[in-house]
């Protein structure tokens, strides 16, 4: 619907984030709208994402008001129109922006979300995993070895450390949790101990 744009001077970070689920670059004005790219990609549902897909016009107290959502995102369970906003700048005029563009979703029978919190440590573990999201060789047959493994209750650390190539394992790890090939609990940080 908009072009992106770069300057100098302005004071958000747009730019492009790869999705392994499309395939293909998509357009983020901020670093809230990249982390919300990357949070789609990981749920392995997304199908097609498209950035600022529609501009919508409404009234409200007797003015004519247009909003742009950020992503309409096409999954395998449906059709998820999304807005970014980080909780603390949300104001009034956002607040009856949203609104529209969920009565435009429901009449149009998509689902729709306002990302606008997110648990402190959730980013941290997503961007560990993305890091390995494309590794494409397997260096000293390492996956069968740590998915045979991973079912005796090692630790991520643990396990990376019992293969006696450590830095590969890891490596390995990160992209067997991301193509969730491995499962492990993201309710809390990934960390050393966060078992399979």
């Amino acid at each position: 619907m908009r072009h992106f744009t770069w300057r100098r001077d302005q004071r958000h970070r747009p730019g492009l984030q790869f999705l392994t689920s499309t395939g293909r670059h998509h357009g983020a004005e901020s670093l809230e709208e990249s982390r919300v790219l990357l949070a789609l990609d990981f749920a392995g549902e997304a199908v097609d994402v498209i950035s600022q897909p529609l501009k919508i016009s409404f009234g409200t107290c007797g003015k004519r008001r247009t909003h742009t959502p950020d992503y309409l995102a096409v999954t395998r369970r449906g059709v998820w129109l999304i807005d970014v906003r980080p909780e603390p700048l949300i104001k009034e005029a956002d607040r009856e922006s949203f609104a529209a563009a969920a009565e435009m979703a429901v009449a149009c029978g998509w689902r729709y979300a306002v990302a606008a919190r997110w648990r402190e440590h959730a980013f941290a573990g997503l961007d560990a995993m993305a890091s390995r999201r494309r590794l494409r060789s397997v260096p000293l047959g390492l996956r069968p070895v740590l998915l045979a493994e991973a079912g005796g209750g090692r630790g991520f650390g643990e396990l990376a450390a019992a293969t006696g190539s450590e830095p590969v394992a890891r490596a390995q790890l990160l992209h067997l949790l991301w193509s969730r090939q491995l499962g492990v609990d993201l309710a809390g940080p990934l960390q050393e101990t966060a078992r399979s």
